[in-house]
């Protein structure tokens, strides 16, 4: 079946990323099953979209293996890698109404982000440098948002992933020591990179406790974004109070520039797509491995890069991770997504390469 392009602004691995993986581990779970209250997938979307927010302070952990085998082909480049790679903590402190600070703490330094309602801090200890976005007054959520009703919502999420995905709530659990439900979600397509994915969640607040991605080329996830320690508590208020210490070199951001920054230079221009659901690929532009270049070297980058010979008889560079691959093409763009590399050549051949 031919694969059409699109023009639409999707997220490459956001929206899959947002739902969780394939098998437990014992990081995330006991051996113990809680006995909860049954709920389809659609109960359970529901339940998660309309919980009131809640006040706590985790301790959350991230472990990526997005390169599997090929990290040790960087050791001896003499780069820092700059890809999210291994597994690093960060506490989160969630207040009242707008009251969020995350604290990263790692050997060499330590990094904040401080948000209240009147505005913002990134602290870095590296360099002692701070980063400040004053606020101006806060907006009221729009009506249409609030009056959306979480059950009908859920169930045009499931109808809409029906046709290309199996979405089932699995086997209830343990999470930092809170019972949660299991909400699985596996592609029904093939072609994609992913397995499976779960999202963990908290069956009394209804918060995602934790998520995990799995990938065809791992029996383990590759990607794991959960909390170990979780207490639903208001933190103190100190929590979110920052005053630079003396001598911080201190950067004033406005809100514009701050908005600016997430916003394309061009709006006019989305990123073509090809395929959709769990096949979506996009095409980025010659830039698009500039900063992968700039983080591991040039020779760094060459040996990610296996060549393939197109339809046409081209060669392309093929760099292969355990949950995202890229084809760098002739022209010099790059085709990407959460596919196998054999779906990115399909989409080159459909380009006319």
């Amino acid at each position: 079946m031919a694969r059409w392009k699109y023009r639409f602004g999707i997220p490459l691995v956001g929206a899959a990323v947002a739902l969780g993986a394939a098998s437990l581990t014992p990081a995330l779970t006991n051996a113990q099953t809680p006995l909860l209250q049954p709920m389809s997938a659609s109960q359970l979307i529901a339940a998660v979209m309309g919980a009131a927010p809640v006040q706590y302070t985790g301790q959350l952990q991230i472990t990526s293996n997005l390169l599997g085998s090929d990290a040790s082909l960087l050791s001896n480049v003499g780069q820092g890698l700059a890809l999210p790679e291994g597994t690093s903590q960060v506490m989160v402190y969630r207040g009242a109404g707008a009251n969020l600070r995350l604290q990263e703490i790692n050997a060499q330094s330590e990094r904040d982000l401080y948000v209240t309602s009147s505005g913002a801090w990134l602290w870095n200890s590296a360099g002692s440098s701070a980063e400040h976005v004053e606020f101006g007054s806060s907006t009221q959520q729009s009506s249409s948002l609030q009056q959306m009703n979480p059950t009908e919502m859920a169930d045009a999420l499931v109808g809409r992933l029906a046709p290309t995905s199996n979405v089932t709530v699995g086997a209830n659990t343990y999470v930092a020591g809170h019972a949660a439900y299991t909400l699985s979600l596996a592609p029904r397509q093939s072609g994609s990179t992913i397995s499976s994915l779960r999202v963990f969640v908290d069956a009394k607040n209804y918060h995602v406790l934790a998520v995990t991605v799995n990938s065809v080329y791992s029996s383990s996830p590759v990607l794991q974004v959960g909390y170990q320690t979780i207490t639903f508590a208001s933190p103190s208020l100190s929590n979110f109070s920052f005053t630079p210490p003396a001598g911080t070199a201190v950067k004033t951001v406005t809100e514009a520039q701050l908005q600016s920054m997430f916003e394309p230079t061009n709006p006019g221009t989305k990123p073509v797509t090809l395929g959709t659901s769990w096949q979506t690929v996009v095409e980025l532009p010659k830039t698009a491995l500039s900063q992968l270049s700039a983080s591991v070297g040039a020779k760094g980058l060459a040996e990610l890069e296996t060549p393939v010979t197109l339809t046409n008889g081209e060669t392309a560079e093929s760099i292969h991770t355990e949950l995202v691959n890229l084809l760098v093409l002739p022209t010099g763009s790059v085709l990407a997504g959460a596919v196998r590399s054999s779906v990115l050549e399909s989409d080159a051949g459909a380009l006319g390469l």
